[in-house]
């Protein structure tokens, strides 16, 4: 500890010690994360880390080297601290635009930083060292706190407010940085909790990391979600369209004896209908009319029966009707309204249908009811 020249001194440099062991692990993190994943958002962070690293060590090399207020060496290396601090709140900005658009199109622009670097070390090199980070932690500041704004701004999403906060407490922090050295213009004193003030940036910075990480996180989960819920949704209009008759929207053969598994234990009636003469519809007005019969007989079988009924096309022109709870003189009737609004429901054609009625109850077999609902209806037929 001889080398110090003060305590202030040793716990200045160590304090920036600290804060760059704090920050060379979150580099390596969004580094791996990048090398992962290939998010363009982890390479910006990646980026912007390994900025704010080789600013901290110029500051590192300032603090044990060159204690010599405004040296030539001193003013080299603020000057560079002062870009690369800049350049990282550039980056952190574009990385809210990046992250609040949810846009990996967005580029760093490479060419326009490193000219505007260039030129904003020239300028430094003319001013001392207070003025330099005068300025730094003015733009910091307000880069920081334009990546709030960003980030809150007309976007709903729960991850980009994380990151909005983690933005506004390092903005926070290079606020009182600012507003400090602001008041050095006037006292000519800086406080001397200034000098090992990198153990709170150390704080802030793993703060701002750690709302990234969560905004990743939260965002990752989020679209999961959304992706299990697009998949739900494709899945039920996939089976819409595996379990319903596309032409007449009726419920087909497919779910027939899932619905008797829902209503077992229930009494009921079922009608087995077929149309009278289908072929020679088709064959005499064409198979757009046939659809058309075929159409209007399932929209009469809706208006009909109830919500709760059971009602499949079966194939061709043949078709189901199972209503629980229902006795056979109730079906009996439903059945005469039903063929009655059948009858002229296409223009032109005269539409009837051969319908055979059977019971059934908590211990019949579906397979016995349908086939003696398809013998009456066929007798029907036939007389």
């Amino acid at each position: 500890m001889g080398k110090f020249a003060s305590i202030d001194v040793a716990l200045s440099v160590w304090s920036i010690f600290v804060q760059l062991m704090i920050n060379v692990p979150l580099f390596l993190l969004f580094f791996l994360s990048w090398f992962i994943t290939r998010k363009k958002i982890f390479f910006t962070w990646t980026v912007a880390w390994s900025l704010n690293l080789f600013a901290l060590a110029n500051v590192l090399l300032i603090s044990n080297f060159f204690i010599n207020t405004d040296s030539p060496q001193q003013i080299f290396l603020y000057s560079l601290y002062g870009v690369l601090k800049i350049m990282f709140g550039v980056v952190l900005l574009i990385s809210a635009v990046q992250f609040s658009k949810r846009n990996e199109a967005i580029n760093i622009p490479a060419l326009f930083l490193f000219s505007s670097g260039l030129l904003l070390w020239i300028i430094f090199l003319l001013f001392s060292a207070v003025i330099i980070q005068f300025v730094v932690y003015f733009l910091v500041c307000m880069f920081l706190f334009a990546g709030v704004v960003i980030c809150f701004k007309g976007v709903n999403y729960i991850e980009c407010k994380v990151v909005a906060l983690g933005f506004f407490i390092h903005g926070v922090m290079f606020l009182h940085h600012f507003s400090v050295l602001f008041s050095w213009f006037f006292e000519r004193t800086i406080p001397v909790y200034m000098s090992r003030i990198s153990f709170f940036d150390s704080v802030s910075e793993f703060i701002l990391a750690l709302t990234f990480f969560l905004g990743v996180i939260i965002r990752v989960l989020n679209e999961y979600r959304e992706l299990n819920l697009e998949l739900q949704k494709n899945q039920e209009s996939l089976r819409t369209l595996v379990d319903i008759d596309p032409l007449t929207g009726l419920k087909n053969r497919r779910v027939l004896r899932s619905f008797f598994e829902n209503i077992k234990g229930n009494e009921g009636c079922l009608a087995f209908i077929d149309v009278n003469k289908f072929k020679k519809i088709n064959d005499g007005w064409g198979h757009n009319v046939g659809d058309k019969c075929l159409i209007a007989i399932s929209l009469k079988m809706k208006d009909v029966f109830r919500v709760e009924d059971g009602l499949f096309r079966l194939g061709g022109d043949e078709f189901l009707i199972v209503c629980p709870g229902i006795t056979e003189e109730e079906m009996t009737d439903r059945i005469k309204d039903f063929q009655q609004s059948i009858r002229n429901s296409v223009k032109g054609i005269v539409i009837t249908v051969a319908v055979g009625i059977e019971r059934f109850n908590c211990n019949s077999h579906i397979d016995e009811v349908l086939k003696r609902a398809d013998t009456l209806m066929y007798m029907n037929k036939k007389g």
